[in-house]
C-alpha cells in the first residue's frame, strides 16, 4: 500500500511545487486520499464542495448537465493535474460535476487546510491567479469550438489532443461513443457516423480496442477553422 510520503510527482504539480520543499511534504501529510471506479462522482453538480484535487492517478472529468439532462465534458484532468473546486473560492455550488474516467486516485484538501498555506505563501496565489486565467481561455476556446465548429471538426480536436498526450499514434478504446458524444456534444450516432466517415477516407482505423491514425495531416484539416 502507498504511504503518503511515496507519491514523488506530487512535488512537480503545479502550484504545490512553488512551495518550499518542507511545506510540500507537510501538505502532503495533510491530504486525504480517495479511490474512484470508473463512473464514480467525486463532486457533483450543484453541491457546494471547498476543495483542492491533485490527481495521482487516473483521469477525472468535469462535466456539466443541461437543464434537457444533456451532459456536456468541459475538459479533463489528468496525474499530477490539480484541480480548484469553485467553491473555495465563493462558497457556492459547483456548475459542473468531477466524476473518474477511469479507476483513479486522488488527494484532497479542504478549504480551511488550504488555506492556511496560501496564507503564508501569497506568491503562491498568483500562481493560482495565472492557472485560473489559463482555465478561462481553455473556457473561451470550448465555447468557440461548440459554437461554430461543425461535429466532425470538434471530433478531430478532441483525437488529436488525446494524439499528442501519448508516443503512439494508436489510440487505446478506454471511452465510449457517449464519452465522446459528451465532450463534443454530438450525438452518440453522429459520432459514430463521422467516426467511420474518417475510417472510409483513410484517415484513421476503428477497432474495439483501439483507434489507429493513420493520416495525421488530414485529420488536422478536418479540424476546419
Amino acid at each position: 500500500m502507498m504511504t503518503k510520503l511515496e507519491y514523488p510527482q506530487f512535488h512537480q504539480a503545479e502550484i504545490f511545487r512553488d512551495l518550499p520543499e518542507k511545506e510540500r511534504q507537510r501538505l502532503l501529510l495533510e491530504s486525504n486520499s480517495r479511490k474512484l471506479l470508473k463512473g464514480q462522482f467525486l463532486a457533483h453538480q450543484e453541491e457546494i464542495w471547498p476543495y483542492v484535487v491533485y490527481v495521482h492517478s487516473g483521469q477525472l472529468r468535469w462535466t456539466m448537465l443541461s437543464t434537457s439532462g444533456k451532459e456536456h465534458t468541459l475538459f479533463n484532468i489528468n496525474p499530477t493535474e490539480t484541480f480548484w473546486a469553485h467553491s473555495i473560492f465563493d462558497d457556492k455550488p459547483l456548475p459542473a460535476s468531477l466524476v473518474a474516467a477511469k479507476r483513479t486516485e486522488v488527494l484532497l484538501w479542504d478549504h480551511d487546510t488550504i488555506l492556511r498555506y496560501l496564507r503564508r505563501y501569497p506568491d503562491v496565489m498568483w500562481e493560482i491567479t495565472g492557472m485560473l486565467t489559463r482555465i478561462m481561455r481553455q473556457a473561451r476556446e470550448i465555447i468557440y469550438s461548440l459554437a461554430f465548429k461543425p461535429v466532425a471538426g470538434r471530433l478531430a480536436s478532441l483525437l488529436l489532443d488525446q494524439y499528442s498526450n501519448q508516443a503512439k499514434p494508436a489510440l487505446e478504446r478506454n471511452f465510449t461513443l457517449n464519452d465522446l458524444a459528451s465532450t463534443v456534444a454530438a450525438s452518440p450516432e453522429v459520432i459514430c457516423r463521422v467516426l467511420y466517415q474518417f475510417q472510409e477516407d483513410g484517415i484513421l482505423e476503428v477497432t474495439r480496442a483501439s483507434i489507429t491514425i493513420h493520416d495525421l495531416e488530414a485529420l488536422k484539416n478536418a479540424q476546419g477553422e
